[in-house]
């Protein structure tokens, strides 16, 4: 209590502009935790801390979660909640992510996900995979495939049913392509051949709104300003980034 209080215990201090970091469980009854009396409550200031799908998304990629599922909780955030932990969640994305075609056994991943996440978010995650959403085209072949008509093609059969256009899609392929777009940078140089594919991504109308434009840009350079600062010499990127 001296330490949080006052920051110092009998003959020592902590340095200057240190802080005391404390984590635990809430005291609700559902963990078997200690309670914290009045004394101690009132010594420091509480922050209870929530789920932000945009950080865990971040995350997911620096830490190689599969591709399929990340798409999946990024279109289906509200599923955290309660027991369903972001905790619980990876648990299951890593026990299914050496099955290669997720569709020849939905039996297996029903199971695993009833006994790690509950009925309702595996029975979610096979609809999924039913309505074909884990074939979507991956944000390393969109950045790094070969022919970028053929990227474009695959990326327009992801965001389009007929002539609707999926915005929810779209959103989930901004995050994903400027998240691994800034993972990428951290390990791999940043090629014209790259920097082309970036720019023919974010330029092009038929796939992102104007705001997914701007979105995209500020978070690719913003997650890498020496590799990627080279893009802003492009006039129609900056005339995108400041729309």
């Amino acid at each position: 209590m001296e330490i949080i209080d006052r920051q110092e215990y009998i003959s020592w201090k902590l340095p200057k502009d240190w802080h005391v970091i404390l984590t635990s469980n809430p005291d609700n009854g559902e963990y078997l935790v200690n309670s914290i009396d009045t004394a101690q409550r009132t010594r420091f200031i509480t922050a209870h801390l929530k789920f932000d799908i945009d950080c865990w998304a971040k995350w997911a990629e620096q830490n190689s979660v599969d591709s399929r599922c990340i798409n999946f909780l990024l279109m289906n955030p509200e599923l955290v909640k309660g027991d369903i932990n972001p905790r619980s969640i990876t648990t299951f994305f890593n026990s299914i992510s050496s099955i290669k075609v997720f569709e020849d056994q939905l039996p297996l991943i029903q199971m695993i996900g009833e006994g790690s996440v509950g009925t309702e978010f595996s029975t979610l995650f096979t609809t999924f995979i039913n309505n074909r959403l884990d074939a979507m085209v991956s944000p390393k072949e969109i950045l790094t495939g070969a022919d970028w008509n053929t990227i474009e093609a695959k990326l327009k059969a992801s965001m389009y049913e007929g002539t609707h256009y999926r915005a929810d899609i779209a959103s989930l392929m901004a995050t994903r392509i400027s998240n691994y777009s800034v993972v990428y940078a951290e390990s791999n140089p940043v090629t014209d051949k790259i920097m082309d594919r970036i720019k023919d991504i974010i330029k092009s109308e038929e796939l992102f709104a104007l705001d997914l434009h701007y979105f995209m840009i500020k978070n690719i350079i913003s997650g890498n300003k020496s590799k990627f600062q080279k893009m802003l010499l492009d006039k129609d990127i900056v005339k995108l980034a400041v729309k």
